[in-house]
């Protein structure tokens, strides 16, 4: 075979191998069961149309304290959740990065923590609350603390491989929190520590417990995520890409929270950030960053669980980056929401001015700072979220705290399903209009707190309504937002009218709204408005199903 001809089958080889392998990575939508119907939440204006009288309130997670203790030697600096999924055998599993310093010259810094390092760790539950980290021995690790080498750090000696240290990374759930219909792909896990770290795929989590063989049941993608901070977060099916959100690096010049994303798992590009706006707080004695951020694909949109940095400037560091950003090493940390409908490009911040989760407002508060890095856990009809929290200000150590040494630990908030934010109406009724809607289920359910008061609802379709005065030259079609008018017309349909909807006096996350005469079915497929009338109740989000 002459040379340039078998160049060219050269080339065309490779070119279908690698476009083999970039259509390997590409998670086939159409595969797997049926999906579970979104709920449309009231975290931002996107189906509302109009409103009168309704407080917007973040709801936030109830906090049920320090679950997960920093306790072993392998854990002086501090520990941080990573992952919580349920296990086979019934109990609960959790993988959690473990961080503990290291002694490097004779003396430790003098204004800040020593270097370290970290592995990922593994822990077991039988009810999400009380962890046991077993010996998986594996890897050694840190034998023991001693406080008397650099003190007060707790500095380590002797090794040991009696642990529950892994040397590999960490699952993430993407049919749950990645938009992910392609079972196998459920499970995206790095197999090696550190960054880049190469992505392989399973349709299942792993048993490091019991299956000796769990890793043949992996499929390394050949590609590789750029971080090892977070792992692989949710295929954007927008613009056809897979995306890792974390801190941006070399901050340009303030923290901010960073998109990382790849169509092949190759070629990563980082384009898109979050950041404080010019509605944030001005307060020049305080600066905000958002020091990182981890995605959720929930309900259709990505949910951004940003950590907001809140800089004490009143204790500023030698280092100045100029006048738009700064160098603030002390300060605390809350948990953010913010929410994105284009796969993370841009991000709606209409309830992000107040912290969901807040950190402690003493100075030895175990939360003094809280990040979330781990996908929420549901538990019957509550959300579970292992948070990172902290009982010392950032860069706390020997620069601010003379003769303690805090560390991280994992803590528990608890809420309601899918209840981040309500609309909250008082004792006089209030009323909620959508936007255009397709009904697509024979079913309408509320999330909704109606236990102290009365919902209701009413279905219309926009059309024109006749004035009596049919002298009129032109047609009116009257403001979508009108329930009636003072000649008694409405948009409203026969049956589905306020007064026909059987009344809604329960607490609830999925509730079924009915009519006394009309059943919704008759409606499949048509577009509608809803007519949410709410009188001293809570109304957190709507589905058809």
């Amino acid at each position: 075979m002459p040379k340039p001809i078998l160049a060219v089958l050269c080339v065309v080889f490779c070119c279908a191998l690698a476009s083999a392998e970039s259509d390997s990575v590409v998670p086939k939508q159409d595969a797997g069961g049926p999906r579970e119907p979104y709920w449309h939440l009231f975290l931002d204006n996107h189906m509302t149309a109009r409103t009168t009288g309704f407080r917007r309130v973040v709801r936030h997670p109830r906090p049920r304290g320090i679950v997960l203790k920093a306790d072993k030697a392998w854990e002086g600096i501090g520990i941080a959740p990573l992952y919580v999924g349920k296990r086979k055998d019934g109990r609960y599993e959790m993988y959690y990065r473990a961080h503990w310093p290291l002694q490097r010259g004779k003396r430790p810094p003098r204004f800040d923590h020593p270097q370290y390092t970290s592995l990922v760790a593994y822990a077991v539950s039988q009810d999400g609350v009380h962890w046991e980290k077993p010996h998986l021995k594996l890897v050694d690790g840190p034998a023991e603390i001693d406080r008397t080498i650099w003190p007060p750090y707790p500095m380590t000696k002797g090794k040991t491989n009696l642990n529950n240290l892994l040397d590999f990374g960490y699952p993430r759930d993407l049919a749950l929190h990645g938009n992910v219909r392609d079972p196998e792909k459920r499970i995206a896990m790095p197999m090696n520590h550190g960054a880049p770290s190469n992505v392989s795929f399973a349709t299942e989590p792993p048993d490091i417990l019991n299956d000796p063989d769990w890793k043949s049941k992996f499929v390394n993608s050949g590609g590789y995520k750029p971080s090892n901070y977070n792992a692989l977060e949710y295929w954007d099916d927008i613009h056809n890409e897979w995306v890792a959100l974390r801190q941006a690096p070399n901050h340009p010049p303030t923290r901010v929270g960073g998109r990382y994303a790849s169509p092949d798992l190759q070629n990563w590009s980082l384009e898109h950030f979050l950041y404080p706006d010019a509605d944030d707080s001005t307060d020049p004695r305080y600066f905000h960053e958002v020091y990182g951020v981890m995605g959720v694909h929930m309900e259709g949109i990505v949910f951004g669980f940003a950590y907001w940095f809140i800089g004490d400037e009143t204790h500023p560091s030698t280092e100045d980056r100029g006048l738009i950003g700064t160098n603030t090493g002390r300060g605390t940390m809350e948990v953010r929401v913010v929410t994105s409908r284009d796969g993370g490009c841009t991000w709606d911040r209409t309830v992000s001015r107040e912290a969901w989760i807040p950190h402690g407002t003493e100075q030895d508060s175990y939360d003094r700072q809280v990040r979330l890095d781990c996908p929420p856990l549901r538990m019957g009809d509550e959300d579970w979220f292992y948070c990172t929290a902290s009982n010392q200000d950032h860069l706390g150590f020997r620069r601010n705290y003379r003769d303690r040494v805090g560390a991280a630990q994992g803590a528990l908030y608890v809420q309601k399903h899918n209840r981040y934010v309500s609309l909250t109406a008082g004792n006089r009724p209030q009323i909620l209009i959508t936007k255009p809607i397709k009904v697509t289920g024979s079913t309408l359910q509320l999330n909704v707190d109606a236990g102290r008061g009365e919902v209701k609802v009413g279905v219309g379709i926009d059309q024109p309504i006749k004035h009596p005065n049919g002298g009129w030259k032109f047609k009116a079609m009257l403001p979508h937002y009108m329930v009636m008018d003072r000649w008694g017309n409405t948009h409203l349909e026969d049956g589905f009218q306020i007064g026909d909807c059987q009344p809604v006096h329960v607490d609830s996350i999925e509730h079924d709204v009915k009519w006394k005469q009309a059943d919704l079915k008759s409606l499949l497929g048509k577009t509608v408005r809803l007519y949410i009338v709410v009188h001293d109740a809570d109304l957190y989000g709507f589905r058809f199903k």
